[in-house]
């Protein structure tokens, strides 16, 4: 993930196929017949099937972008303050034995001192959802990475309730009714998501949005 290039190819090619899953599994319901059982449990199976590619793609998405970062091996003075939070914490995790209050104060005194020093972004580990992506956690992570996702606020209900509540329901064994007209428009509304997603970290990697941004200085 060297380049902005193969950063975007690797968004690309893991949208490409959940999509194409994701498409054939609608025909499925689709062919179905219309109210029968077949097809109710088609769309009861399908929510969590939508959750999966929702929560893997922006944990894709998301750990794609921090290792392209990562690899530009710029310094703390460089980078947006949540890869700056990233490293900090990185090095701080690799302090065995201290306690909390020295951790404090390592933070502290590493604010003050590290600006010219190389950031270690763990880029290997990626994000972590919790296995839980609720709009919450998805928005801190946006923020942590200095992505915006105020575009996609409005669908916190749909992601927190629609999409995530249903599929914890059905995958603990309880019994909820999806209907073939709302199982669709929740496959349409997901799709618009990782589209979003894939949109913003393509942006924020060509237009260099994970660099700190410099006050201007008054010329003349």
């Amino acid at each position: 993930m060297r380049t902005i290039s193969e950063l975007q190819d690797s968004l690309d090619a893991d949208l490409a196929w959940r999509r194409s899953e994701l498409h054939s599994y609608l025909g499925s319901v689709r062919r179905s017949n219309q109210d029968s059982t077949a097809q109710r449990s088609l769309c009861r199976a399908g929510v969590p099937l939508l959750y999966a590619h929702w929560e893997g793609y922006a944990k894709h998405c998301l750990s794609a972008y921090i290792q392209f970062v990562g690899r530009r091996r710029l310094t703390y003075g460089e980078l947006h303050p949540g890869f700056v939070a990233i490293g900090l914490e990185a090095e701080v995790d690799s302090q065995s034995g201290m306690s909390a209050t020295r951790k404090m104060i390592w933070r502290a005194q590493a604010l003050l001192s590290k600006d010219g020093e190389r950031a270690p972004i763990p880029w290997r580990k990626g994000v972590d959802t919790q296995s839980n992506l609720n709009s919450e956690r998805c928005f801190d992570l946006f923020a942590l990475v200095g992505l915006d996702s105020s575009p996609i606020q409005l669908k916190a209900r749909l992601i927190d309730y629609e999409l995530l509540r249903v599929r914890n329901e059905i995958a603990h064994g309880q019994y909820l009714s999806v209907d073939a007209a709302a199982y669709e428009e929740l496959h349409q509304e997901v799709l618009i998501i990782l589209d979003f997603v894939r949109n913003t970290v393509s942006a924020a990697a060509e237009n260099g949005a994970y660099k700190r941004e410099r006050p201007k200085t008054l010329e003349g």
